[in-house]
């Protein structure tokens, strides 16, 4: 996954891949695989970019591929129902007791 924030904010700071690359001791081709989503960019990796680029990693920093925001606001009112439902349960119970 392309890592658009990354990009827009680098471009926006007049900041190279090469430069980028340089200041975590890697090849430039390196940073270009991991600006594009070839490769894993590393948690020091992102807090480098950031400090680098001025700003906060949650500025720059793009979910892994896959992640599926409509899929999980699902799950998460799926899971608001069942405890709901649980906590029912376990308060009729203490009723009775």
């Amino acid at each position: 996954m392309k890592r658009n924030k990354l990009i827009a904010i680098r471009k926006s700071k007049k900041i190279s891949q090469a430069d980028i690359a340089t200041y975590l001791k890697i090849s430039q081709t390196q940073y270009q695989k991991r600006e594009t989503g070839k490769i894993k960019i590393s948690d020091s990796e992102w807090r480098r970019i950031a400090e680098l680029l001025g700003t906060t990693v949650e500025d720059i920093y793009e979910d892994a591929p896959g992640f599926d925001d409509k899929k999980v606001m699902e799950e998460i009112v799926w899971l608001k129902e069942k405890i709901e439902s649980l906590e029912k349960k376990v308060a009729s119970g203490n009723k009775t007791q």
